[in-house]
């Protein structure tokens, strides 16, 4: 008996030695690569690209993801409220603009077999719609967007760019607004950015919650929405469609509301202000916008023939701006010049933005010891910010900035992020023994002002 025991788990030794030698097959196909610990790969009909969108099944399945991805299906139908269960598989009687039903059949009519498809304001919203656009019904489209949860269900959202037969809208995932013209102003009323300027300060990183002035002519009226008294239009340089840049929700002159879509006319010079913002790709003015000028004439009265050259507020003692070369100095008059130290804000230590989104700051010591302490008057949204992506902190209305100096300082020369950047003309300066303050002082009721941007502080102290 011991033999035969014997004898057996030498033969199981034998085979388990020879198993574990052999190439096993695996008990399923494992795609791209096996069982090598590679990850796994989605079988999809499309991979997302524009040469290869994903299909509505993709989404549908839950296997496609991604942001800035294209998808192709087919209009089939609209969600009328809340609850995609209500769905109609038609166009008649539609008064839902926000969104449209998507399916890999033109035909499809089951609520378990449809993507929802979420429509941004503007021009993809109003070439797609089937309110405005009936006879989109079971046409084929190719969208470019985000896939994200929608209705409860994977859905296409933050759609940026839409085709549907020859037409096309918007702007394709992931391209770089390009600045046509020559940015040209400050985005005070006194002189308001052009268009070229607005969409550099939107691409730069402006910020979103600053009013600003923007000058051009209507070029484009796209609908006025009764519920809001307000209208969608878009400006331009010369009032053509060239280079437009888009007004949603624009009020009237002075904030009044306007009544019909009649009460703008394409070639009216305005004068816009509000707050700019980039709308998933697009660059506009966010609502509560307004008309401060029309045609030459403000609320309250109107613009002479030969308008008044607005008046220039005497610079504070000591405060030199130059636009030109994108300066701005601090003199202390009567202290002679001694050594002079420069610091790049980048290198700085303490002011970090790893994200590069942006921080607020609200102190720093220099190398030299010399300290550095920012703040804003209270009630102001805007706080003294550091962008790490352009290497500036900036100064936003009523913002200020002490040096206290670990001597006395006799002058001090900030270099600029861009020539105009160089903040209001009726922004303060003080000297009080070794100490500098800098307030970017701006009273208007409306409006941000100019900024203060500076890369570099090159500080001269006393000899």
């Amino acid at each position: 008996m011991k033999k035969i025991l014997y004898t057996m788990l030498v033969a199981l030794a034998t085979t388990l030695s020879f198993t574990s030698c052999e190439d096993v097959p695996a008990p399923y196909d494992i795609p791209n690569g096996g069982n090598t610990g590679g990850g796994t790969t989605v079988d999809t009909e499309g991979d997302g690209t524009e040469a290869k969108p994903f299909s509505a099944a993709d989404i549908k399945s839950g296997k496609a993801k991604g942001n800035d991805v294209y998808v192709k299906g087919y209009i089939v139908g609209f969600v009328p409220d809340k609850d995609i269960s209500e769905a109609k598989f038609t166009a008649d009687g539609c008064e839902a603009t926000s969104n449209v039903l998507i399916a890999a059949s033109a035909d499809e009519t089951s609520v378990d077999n449809v993507v929802p498809v979420q429509l941004p304001f503007g021009d993809v919203r109003t070439a797609i719609n089937l309110k405005d656009n009936p006879n989109n019904l079971k046409q084929e489209v190719i969208l470019g967007g985000n896939i994200e949860n929608y209705f409860g269900k994977p859905g296409v959202k933050s759609v940026v760019w839409a085709k549907i037969g020859d037409k096309e809208v918007g702007k394709k995932p992931g391209t770089e607004v390009v600045i046509a013209g020559d940015p040209k102003g400050t985005g005070t009323k006194e002189d308001p950015f052009n268009i070229a300027a607005a969409n550099k300060y939107i691409k730069d990183g402006g910020a979103a919650d600053a009013e600003v002035y923007v000058k051009g002519k209507v070029s484009e009226l796209k609908m006025y929405k009764e519920q809001y008294h307000s209208i969608d239009y878009y400006i331009s340089e010369d009032g053509t469609t060239n280079n437009q840049f888009y007004v949603y929700g624009g009020l009237g002159l002075g904030g009044k509301d306007f009544t019909k879509l009649e009460d703008l006319k394409v070639g009216d010079e305005v004068i816009i202000c509000g707050k700019l913002k980039n709308y998933n790709g697009t660059y506009e003015f966010d609502v509560k916008n307004y008309i401060y000028s029309l045609n030459g004439k403000t609320e309250g009265g109107s613009t002479p023939d030969t308008p008044d050259t607005p008046s220039t507020p005497e610079l504070a003692a000591g405060l030199k701006l130059d636009t030109t070369n994108g300066l701005v100095t601090f003199v202390n008059d009567g202290v002679a010049e001694g050594e002079t130290v420069t610091f790049e804000v980048k290198d700085i230590k303490g002011i970090e933005d790893p994200e590069q989104k942006g921080v607020q700051v609200t102190e720093a010591t220099l190398s030299d010891g010399t300290k550095l302490t920012f703040s804003a008057d209270e009630g102001e949204k805007s706080k003294p910010t550091y962008y790490g992506k352009y290497g500036s902190i900036r100064i936003y209305k009523n913002c200020s900035i002490n040096i206290a100096g670990k001597s006395k300082i006799a002058k001090v020369v900030f270099t600029c992020d861009g020539k105009t950047y160089v903040g209001n003309n009726t922004a303060t300066l003080a000297f009080e023994g070794n100490n500098i303050t800098y307030k970017n002082v701006y009273t208007a009721a409306q409006g941000g002002g100019v900024q203060f941007r500076f890369k570099t502080i090159a500080i001269t102290y006393a000899k």
